[in-house]
């Protein structure tokens, strides 16, 4: 992968979990990641790109840490589904920022993003395009982590 890719999108999570939340997401390093690879994650959100650049980004996150943010913003649910829509709303809105900032950052390459799309499930899979290999940025918070994964054809 082009590594003013990897950069921008590590960039953008980073700022994004500070602003948002005043979370400093310490990365680790970039590595490539199995299509098949059991991962631990509990939701997904999924953009897809298209343009100079294509392909998917995916932010995966665990149900105790979205909670934790979802908490951290003072909304709050009346009960179970209100919550769930809740955290899918907040992880489709955390995939669209960063998403939206890394590409804005991308100025020399054209790219658009679609909106995101929510997926939930104890170690669910995802049908990565056959574009290129999937790398991962996965980033430390003091009460866990979350990931960044990018698959895209530059």
């Amino acid at each position: 992968m082009d590594e003013t890719l990897a950069k921008a999108f590590r960039a953008s999570a980073i700022t994004t979990f500070k602003d948002m939340f005043g979370l400093a997401a310490e990365p680790e390093p970039l590595r490539a990641l199995a299509p098949d690879e059991d991962h631990g994650w509990d939701i997904t959100g999924l953009i897809g790109l298209a343009g100079q650049a294509q392909g998917v980004m995916a932010v995966r996150l665990t149900t105790p840490l979205i909670r934790s943010l979802l908490a951290g913003t003072g909304v709050e649910s009346s009960n179970d589904a209100e919550r769930r829509e809740l955290e899918g709303g907040l992880v489709g809105e955390l995939t669209n920022i960063i998403a939206g900032h890394a590409t804005s950052a991308l100025s020399a390459i054209n790219i658009e993003i679609a909106p995101p799309v929510v997926i939930r499930g104890a170690n669910h899979r995802i049908g990565w395009p056959n574009i290129a290999p999937v790398e991962q940025l996965r980033f430390r918070l003091p009460d866990g982590g979350f990931e960044v994964d990018l698959c895209i054809k530059t």
